[in-house]
């Protein structure tokens, strides 16, 4: 008896893959923040008793009004306390009492204004701790249709060069990420003069300097080419 066995023939023939493409492509932006946060600080300790920190508030609270600012908007009271030293070898007490206020402006030209006046109310204990573009989610959707336009558009211009054409998008990645230069403690005048640091030169310049800030999105697409 024979027994005869089949067995397929193995194919050589290989799933063909569709070719594609990787594209990266990356947009920058500038923007000017439109939302500026001053840190003020206020201690009796730094007016030796001449001044109390009621006084203070009410000059500071003065300024703002003349500048046009919604005080209940604006200005927020983030810490409040009254430190008590006792003097080695003594009975006597110092009171120290100081209060810090956080102002939120819309723009440099109103901060710089403020500044000068709170300075001219001696108030010089004052920095610049965040500034934010609230447009920022417009921003996003703004930049992400020109990068995926400009990858498309350097595909197609690869794709030509080897006679073919840009298919349908595969897969698409992005991120989003933006800097700023940091923020720079504000000095007094009067300190500056004091330390004999001010130059002719650097008495016009911007007592705080705001720098924009910089948003870069980048895609990583993937399209067919056919």
């Amino acid at each position: 008896m024979m027994f005869i066995l089949a067995i397929p023939a193995k194919s050589t023939a290989q799933t063909a893959t569709q070719p594609y493409i990787d594209i990266n492509a990356t947009v920058e932006r500038e923007v000017t923040p439109n939302e500026i946060y001053l840190q003020i600080t206020i201690n009796e300790k730094d007016y030796k008793g001449k001044k109390t920190l009621e006084q203070m508030q009410a000059a500071m609270i003065s300024v703002l009004k003349a500048n046009h600012i919604d005080i209940q908007e604006s200005l927020t009271l983030s810490y409040m306390g009254s430190e008590i030293s006792y003097k080695k070898f003594s009975k006597s007490i110092t009171p120290k009492t100081e209060a810090t206020y956080l102002l939120k402006l819309n723009n440099a030209t109103t901060m710089q204004d403020i500044i000068v006046s709170l300075e001219e109310q001696q108030i010089s204990d004052i920095e610049l701790i965040r500034t934010k573009y609230t447009a920022e989610k417009e921003l996003k959707a703004e930049m992400g249709v020109e990068a995926m336009q400009t990858a498309k558009a350097e595909a197609q211009m690869l794709a030509q060069a080897i006679n073919q054409e840009v298919g349908k998008a595969i897969t698409i990645s992005y991120w989003m990420n933006s800097g700023q230069a940091q923020p720079r403690l504000y000095k007094s005048q009067a300190r500056n003069m004091a330390e004999d640091t001010l130059t002719e030169s650097s008495v016009a310049e911007p007592i705080i300097n705001i720098g924009k800030i910089t948003y870069r999105f980048t895609v990583n697409v993937r399209f067919e080419l056919n």
